[in-house]
Protein backbone atom coordinates (compact mmCIF):
# COMPACT_ATOMS: atom_id res chain seq x y z
CA UNK A 1 0.00 0.00 0.00
CA UNK A 2 3.08 2.49 0.64
CA UNK A 3 4.36 1.73 -1.97
CA UNK A 4 1.25 2.45 -4.29
CA UNK A 5 1.04 5.93 -2.41
CA UNK A 6 4.30 6.74 -3.20
CA UNK A 7 4.51 6.03 -6.88
CA UNK A 8 1.14 8.06 -7.02
CA UNK A 9 3.20 10.96 -5.13
CA UNK A 10 6.21 10.74 -7.44
CA UNK A 11 4.44 9.57 -10.97
CA UNK A 12 2.71 12.16 -13.03
CA UNK A 13 0.72 10.45 -16.02
CA UNK A 14 -0.41 13.11 -18.11
CA UNK A 15 -3.07 12.29 -21.44
CA UNK A 16 -2.00 15.09 -24.59
CA UNK A 17 -4.82 14.03 -27.17
CA UNK A 18 -2.53 11.84 -29.05
CA UNK A 19 -0.01 10.54 -26.39
CA UNK A 20 0.80 9.79 -22.88
CA UNK A 21 3.56 10.20 -20.92
CA UNK A 22 4.38 9.61 -17.02
CA UNK A 23 7.45 11.25 -15.16
CA UNK A 24 8.54 9.63 -11.89
CA UNK A 25 11.68 10.46 -9.49
CA UNK A 26 13.35 7.87 -6.97
CA UNK A 27 13.74 10.58 -4.18
CA UNK A 28 12.17 14.07 -4.76
CA UNK A 29 14.46 14.95 -1.36
CA UNK A 30 18.25 13.90 -2.09
CA UNK A 31 21.20 15.30 -0.60
CA UNK A 32 23.49 17.43 -2.64
CA UNK A 33 25.41 15.15 -5.19
CA UNK A 34 23.44 11.71 -4.31
CA UNK A 35 22.03 10.54 -7.42
CA UNK A 36 18.55 9.79 -8.22
CA UNK A 37 16.72 7.96 -10.96
CA UNK A 38 14.31 9.90 -13.36
CA UNK A 39 11.70 7.46 -15.34
CA UNK A 40 10.15 8.61 -17.90
CA UNK A 41 7.41 7.25 -20.28
CA UNK A 42 5.90 8.22 -23.60
CA UNK A 43 3.35 6.38 -25.21
CA UNK A 44 1.30 6.84 -28.33
CA UNK A 45 -2.35 7.22 -28.00
CA UNK A 46 -3.38 7.86 -31.21
CA UNK A 47 -2.93 4.99 -33.75
CA UNK A 48 -3.80 7.00 -36.86
CA UNK A 49 -0.54 8.86 -37.14
CA UNK A 50 3.21 7.72 -37.81
CA UNK A 51 4.97 9.40 -34.78
CA UNK A 52 8.69 9.71 -33.48
CA UNK A 53 9.81 11.13 -30.36
CA UNK A 54 12.93 13.11 -28.60
CA UNK A 55 13.26 13.65 -24.79
CA UNK A 56 15.80 14.66 -22.55
CA UNK A 57 15.95 16.86 -19.41
CA UNK A 58 17.12 20.18 -20.20
CA UNK A 59 20.76 21.30 -19.18
CA UNK A 60 21.37 23.67 -15.91
CA UNK A 61 23.94 24.41 -13.78
CA UNK A 62 21.78 23.37 -10.34
CA UNK A 63 22.26 19.39 -12.13
CA UNK A 64 23.71 17.31 -14.02
CA UNK A 65 22.34 14.02 -15.67
CA UNK A 66 23.06 10.95 -17.69
CA UNK A 67 21.11 8.85 -19.76
CA UNK A 68 21.92 5.32 -18.28
CA UNK A 69 18.93 3.36 -20.09
CA UNK A 70 16.73 3.57 -23.17
CA UNK A 71 14.02 1.10 -24.90
CA UNK A 72 12.08 1.44 -27.93
CA UNK A 73 8.72 -0.42 -28.84
CA UNK A 74 8.23 0.59 -32.12
CA UNK A 75 4.97 -1.29 -33.09
CA UNK A 76 2.96 -0.70 -36.44
CA UNK A 77 1.37 2.77 -35.46
CA UNK A 78 1.99 2.77 -31.63
CA UNK A 79 5.37 3.95 -30.41
CA UNK A 80 6.24 3.64 -26.92
CA UNK A 81 9.75 5.07 -25.49
CA UNK A 82 11.24 4.37 -22.24
CA UNK A 83 14.09 6.19 -20.61
CA UNK A 84 15.96 6.18 -17.12
CA UNK A 85 18.17 8.96 -16.79
CA UNK A 86 20.62 9.38 -13.67
CA UNK A 87 20.56 12.99 -12.36
CA UNK A 88 22.46 14.47 -9.71
CA UNK A 89 21.30 17.88 -7.78
CA UNK A 90 24.47 20.40 -7.69
CA UNK A 91 22.81 22.70 -4.79
CA UNK A 92 20.81 22.24 -1.50
CA UNK A 93 17.57 24.23 -1.60
CA UNK A 94 14.86 24.12 -4.59
CA UNK A 95 15.96 22.38 -7.66
CA UNK A 96 13.90 22.77 -10.69
CA UNK A 97 14.25 20.35 -13.53
CA UNK A 98 12.82 21.48 -16.53
CA UNK A 99 12.38 18.69 -19.00
CA UNK A 100 11.71 18.61 -23.04
CA UNK A 101 9.72 16.75 -25.41
CA UNK A 102 8.98 16.69 -29.13
CA UNK A 103 6.72 14.60 -30.81
CA UNK A 104 7.25 14.36 -34.60
CA UNK A 105 3.95 13.74 -36.86
CA UNK A 106 4.07 12.35 -40.44
CA UNK A 107 2.03 9.66 -41.93
CA UNK A 108 2.54 6.20 -43.96
CA UNK A 109 2.35 7.92 -47.44
CA UNK A 110 5.62 10.12 -46.22
CA UNK A 111 7.02 7.26 -45.09
CA UNK A 112 6.85 5.34 -48.17
CA UNK A 113 8.38 7.98 -50.63
CA UNK A 114 11.07 8.61 -47.78
CA UNK A 115 12.52 5.40 -47.89
CA UNK A 116 11.32 4.59 -52.28
CA UNK A 117 15.24 5.15 -52.95
CA UNK A 118 18.76 4.51 -51.25
CA UNK A 119 18.86 4.71 -47.53
CA UNK A 120 20.22 8.25 -47.67
CA UNK A 121 16.47 9.17 -48.37
CA UNK A 122 15.37 8.71 -44.89
CA UNK A 123 16.98 12.39 -44.26
CA UNK A 124 14.37 13.59 -46.99
CA UNK A 125 11.09 12.68 -44.27
CA UNK A 126 8.55 15.40 -44.18
CA UNK A 127 7.36 15.34 -40.79
CA UNK A 128 5.71 18.36 -38.22
CA UNK A 129 7.79 18.45 -34.99
CA UNK A 130 5.79 19.62 -32.26
CA UNK A 131 6.95 21.02 -28.56
CA UNK A 132 5.16 19.41 -25.63
CA UNK A 133 4.29 21.95 -23.05
CA UNK A 134 6.05 19.33 -19.93
CA UNK A 135 5.68 20.79 -16.01
CA UNK A 136 8.70 21.39 -14.70
CA UNK A 137 9.62 18.06 -11.51
CA UNK A 138 10.83 19.97 -8.36
CA UNK A 139 13.52 18.25 -5.75
CA UNK A 140 14.27 19.51 -2.45
CA UNK A 141 17.77 19.01 -1.98
CA UNK A 142 18.71 18.61 1.81
CA UNK A 143 22.27 20.08 3.38
CA UNK A 144 25.00 17.27 4.15
CA UNK A 145 26.68 17.61 7.37
CA UNK A 146 28.73 20.79 7.32
CA UNK A 147 32.32 20.31 6.33
CA UNK A 148 31.62 16.93 4.44
CA UNK A 149 33.51 16.86 1.10
CA UNK A 150 32.51 14.09 -0.90
CA UNK A 151 28.76 12.16 -0.67
CA UNK A 152 28.93 8.41 -1.29
CA UNK A 153 30.81 5.52 -0.53
CA UNK A 154 34.56 5.68 -1.40
CA UNK A 155 37.83 3.93 0.12
CA UNK A 156 41.00 6.02 0.04
CA UNK A 157 44.78 4.34 -0.40
CA UNK A 158 47.97 4.89 -1.48
CA UNK A 159 51.53 3.76 -2.23
CA UNK A 160 54.85 5.20 -1.05
CA UNK A 161 57.91 4.22 -3.04
CA UNK A 162 60.26 5.01 -0.01
CA UNK A 163 60.98 6.92 3.23
CA UNK A 164 64.94 7.66 3.18
CA UNK A 165 66.15 9.58 0.17
CA UNK A 166 69.08 11.70 -0.88
CA UNK A 167 69.28 15.21 -1.16
CA UNK A 168 66.56 17.03 -4.25
CA UNK A 169 66.25 12.89 -5.44
CA UNK A 170 62.72 12.22 -5.65
CA UNK A 171 60.24 10.24 -3.88
CA UNK A 172 57.04 8.93 -5.80
CA UNK A 173 53.72 8.77 -3.71
CA UNK A 174 50.45 7.86 -5.72
CA UNK A 175 46.82 7.80 -3.93
CA UNK A 176 43.81 6.39 -5.49
CA UNK A 177 40.01 7.09 -4.16
CA UNK A 178 37.47 5.07 -5.48
CA UNK A 179 33.46 4.33 -4.67
CA UNK A 180 30.39 4.80 -5.28
CA UNK A 181 29.17 8.53 -6.07
CA UNK A 182 30.95 11.17 -7.78
CA UNK A 183 34.62 12.50 -6.86
CA UNK A 184 34.83 16.78 -7.17
CA UNK A 185 38.45 18.08 -8.07
CA UNK A 186 40.42 17.77 -5.13
CA UNK A 187 44.33 18.53 -4.62
CA UNK A 188 45.53 15.89 -2.01
CA UNK A 189 49.28 17.06 -1.29
CA UNK A 190 49.26 20.93 -0.22
CA UNK A 191 52.31 22.44 -1.59
CA UNK A 192 54.96 23.38 1.00
CA UNK A 193 58.20 25.33 1.31
CA UNK A 194 59.72 22.39 2.80
CA UNK A 195 59.85 20.57 -0.43
CA UNK A 196 59.21 20.75 -4.03
CA UNK A 197 55.97 18.70 -5.29
CA UNK A 198 55.81 17.83 -8.25
CA UNK A 199 51.94 16.41 -10.04
CA UNK A 200 50.25 14.97 -12.64
CA UNK A 201 46.72 16.07 -13.88
CA UNK A 202 44.40 13.46 -12.11
CA UNK A 203 43.45 9.94 -13.92
CA UNK A 204 39.78 10.32 -13.28
CA UNK A 205 37.05 7.90 -14.47
CA UNK A 206 33.67 7.32 -14.20
CA UNK A 207 31.14 5.12 -14.83
CA UNK A 208 27.10 5.46 -14.93
CA UNK A 209 24.82 2.83 -14.35
CA UNK A 210 21.20 1.92 -12.60
CA UNK A 211 22.88 1.98 -9.24
CA UNK A 212 24.62 5.56 -9.59
CA UNK A 213 28.03 6.55 -10.69
CA UNK A 214 31.12 4.40 -9.90
CA UNK A 215 34.50 6.96 -9.65
CA UNK A 216 37.95 6.04 -9.62
CA UNK A 217 40.52 8.98 -9.18
CA UNK A 218 44.16 8.66 -8.95
CA UNK A 219 46.64 10.92 -8.06
CA UNK A 220 50.97 10.52 -8.93
CA UNK A 221 53.23 12.72 -6.73
CA UNK A 222 57.17 13.09 -7.00
CA UNK A 223 58.26 15.28 -4.35
CA UNK A 224 61.99 16.43 -3.00
CA UNK A 225 64.18 18.23 -0.64
CA UNK A 226 67.30 19.01 0.43
CA UNK A 227 66.78 17.98 3.81
CA UNK A 228 64.25 15.96 6.51
CA UNK A 229 60.62 16.99 5.62
CA UNK A 230 57.23 15.68 6.62
CA UNK A 231 54.29 15.70 4.38
CA UNK A 232 51.02 16.43 6.00
CA UNK A 233 48.25 14.15 7.18
CA UNK A 234 44.74 14.45 5.38
CA UNK A 235 41.66 14.11 6.09
CA UNK A 236 38.70 13.84 3.95
CA UNK A 237 35.49 14.21 5.47
CA UNK A 238 32.63 11.91 3.30
CA UNK A 239 29.07 11.22 4.04
CA UNK A 240 27.15 8.39 3.04
CA UNK A 241 23.21 9.35 2.35
CA UNK A 242 22.33 5.87 2.19
CA UNK A 243 23.04 5.10 5.99
CA UNK A 244 22.47 8.67 6.78
CA UNK A 245 26.24 8.21 8.47
CA UNK A 246 29.41 10.68 8.16
CA UNK A 247 32.90 9.13 8.05
CA UNK A 248 36.70 9.92 7.50
CA UNK A 249 39.19 8.96 5.11
CA UNK A 250 42.28 9.57 6.05
CA UNK A 251 46.01 9.93 4.84
CA UNK A 252 48.67 9.64 7.25
CA UNK A 253 51.60 11.73 7.92
CA UNK A 254 54.38 10.62 6.76
CA UNK A 255 57.87 11.44 7.81
CA UNK A 256 60.34 11.64 5.03
CA UNK A 257 64.12 11.44 5.80
CA UNK A 258 66.84 12.91 3.44
CA UNK A 259 70.29 12.08 3.34
CA UNK A 260 72.83 15.31 2.39
CA UNK A 261 75.54 15.24 -0.48
CA UNK A 262 78.77 15.23 1.01
CA UNK A 263 80.26 18.23 0.60
CA UNK A 264 83.76 16.47 -0.47
CA UNK A 265 82.20 15.95 -4.13
CA UNK A 266 81.42 19.25 -5.23
CA UNK A 267 83.44 21.07 -7.29
CA UNK A 268 83.52 24.30 -5.89
CA UNK A 269 82.57 25.33 -2.26
CA UNK A 270 80.23 27.99 -3.10
CA UNK A 271 77.22 27.74 -5.72
CA UNK A 272 77.74 30.31 -7.88
CA UNK A 273 77.11 28.32 -11.39
CA UNK A 274 73.65 30.03 -11.67
CA UNK A 275 75.30 33.51 -11.11
CA UNK A 276 77.25 33.24 -14.46
CA UNK A 277 74.22 32.58 -16.08
CA UNK A 278 72.76 35.63 -15.60
CA UNK A 279 74.82 36.69 -19.26
CA UNK A 280 76.76 34.55 -20.55
CA UNK A 281 79.36 36.86 -22.83
CA UNK A 282 81.07 34.42 -24.94
CA UNK A 283 79.63 34.30 -28.04
CA UNK A 284 81.82 37.86 -27.76
CA UNK A 285 85.08 35.55 -27.73
CA UNK A 286 83.67 32.85 -30.63
CA UNK A 287 83.26 36.30 -32.63
CA UNK A 288 86.27 37.59 -31.80
CA UNK A 289 88.20 34.91 -33.04
CA UNK A 290 86.39 34.01 -36.23
CA UNK A 291 87.07 38.09 -37.09
CA UNK A 292 90.90 37.60 -36.08
CA UNK A 293 90.95 34.68 -38.82
CA UNK A 294 89.69 36.04 -41.30
CA UNK A 295 91.56 39.37 -40.50
CA UNK A 296 94.79 36.85 -40.59
CA UNK A 297 94.02 35.14 -43.40
CA UNK A 298 93.94 38.20 -45.73
CA UNK A 299 97.19 40.34 -44.11
CA UNK A 300 99.16 37.66 -42.75
CA UNK A 301 101.69 36.20 -45.35
CA UNK A 302 100.70 32.37 -45.98
CA UNK A 303 103.63 30.60 -44.03
CA UNK A 304 102.67 32.72 -41.23
CA UNK A 305 98.94 31.94 -41.41
CA UNK A 306 100.03 28.07 -41.29
CA UNK A 307 102.01 28.68 -38.40
CA UNK A 308 99.21 30.28 -36.20
CA UNK A 309 96.84 26.92 -37.43
CA UNK A 310 99.64 24.70 -36.11
CA UNK A 311 99.40 26.43 -32.62
CA UNK A 312 95.70 25.82 -32.61
CA UNK A 313 96.01 22.22 -33.10
CA UNK A 314 98.84 22.13 -30.42
CA UNK A 315 96.64 23.73 -28.43
CA UNK A 316 94.52 20.80 -29.17
CA UNK A 317 96.92 18.30 -28.46
CA UNK A 318 97.72 20.04 -24.98
CA UNK A 319 94.13 19.91 -24.08
CA UNK A 320 94.21 16.18 -24.61
CA UNK A 321 97.15 15.07 -22.58
CA UNK A 322 96.00 17.09 -19.80
CA UNK A 323 92.98 15.30 -20.09
CA UNK A 324 94.96 12.20 -20.19
CA UNK A 325 96.51 12.85 -17.56
CA UNK A 326 93.35 13.56 -14.93
CA UNK A 327 93.48 11.06 -12.54
CA UNK A 328 89.98 11.16 -10.96
CA UNK A 329 86.71 12.29 -11.89
CA UNK A 330 86.66 15.63 -9.37
CA UNK A 331 89.91 16.70 -11.77
CA UNK A 332 88.49 15.83 -15.36
CA UNK A 333 85.18 17.55 -14.17
CA UNK A 334 87.67 20.64 -12.99
CA UNK A 335 88.64 20.54 -16.29
CA UNK A 336 86.29 20.39 -18.67
CA UNK A 337 84.17 23.20 -17.10
CA UNK A 338 86.91 25.75 -17.30
CA UNK A 339 87.36 25.14 -21.15
CA UNK A 340 83.62 26.40 -20.92
CA UNK A 341 83.02 24.88 -24.53
CA UNK A 342 79.63 23.37 -25.39
CA UNK A 343 81.33 20.10 -26.79
CA UNK A 344 82.16 19.33 -23.63
CA UNK A 345 78.25 19.08 -22.06
CA UNK A 346 77.97 15.21 -22.03
CA UNK A 347 80.78 14.24 -20.70
CA UNK A 348 80.10 17.41 -17.90
CA UNK A 349 76.69 15.83 -17.19
CA UNK A 350 78.44 11.96 -16.96
CA UNK A 351 80.92 13.14 -14.40
CA UNK A 352 78.37 15.39 -12.66
CA UNK A 353 75.96 11.99 -12.01
CA UNK A 354 79.15 10.08 -11.05
CA UNK A 355 79.89 13.10 -8.41
CA UNK A 356 76.54 13.70 -7.15
CA UNK A 357 74.38 10.58 -7.34
CA UNK A 358 76.56 7.79 -7.57
CA UNK A 359 76.39 6.36 -10.64
CA UNK A 360 79.10 4.11 -11.73
CA UNK A 361 80.37 5.32 -15.00
CA UNK A 362 84.52 5.00 -15.37
CA UNK A 363 86.95 7.49 -15.86
CA UNK A 364 88.29 5.86 -19.19
CA UNK A 365 84.73 5.65 -20.61
CA UNK A 366 83.98 9.20 -20.27
CA UNK A 367 87.45 9.76 -21.50
CA UNK A 368 87.17 7.58 -24.81
CA UNK A 369 83.76 9.42 -24.97
CA UNK A 370 85.46 12.99 -25.16
CA UNK A 371 88.23 11.30 -27.94
CA UNK A 372 85.18 10.38 -30.26
CA UNK A 373 83.92 13.86 -30.29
Amino acid sequence: MNKVILYLILSSIIYANDISYSFSLSNKTPYRDEGIILDANITQVDHSKVMFFKFTPKKSPNYTFHQIKFKEEDRYHSLKHHYKYLIYPKKEGNITIALELIKSLTDDDKVAYAISGDRDNVKGLVKKDIVVKINPLILHVKKAPLGTDLIGDFTLSYKLDKKLTHAYEPIHLQIELKGQGLIPQIEMIPKNSAYHLFAQKPKQKSFYDINGARSHVVWDYAISAKENFVLPKVVLKAFNPLSKKSYELTLPKQKIEVKAVDASLLVDSEDTPLAAKKMDWSWLGWLFSYVAVFIAGVLMPKDLFKKEVLNIKNDKELLDEKIAKTKNHKELLQLLIAQNDLRYKEAIKALESVLYHKNSITLNEIKRSIDDR
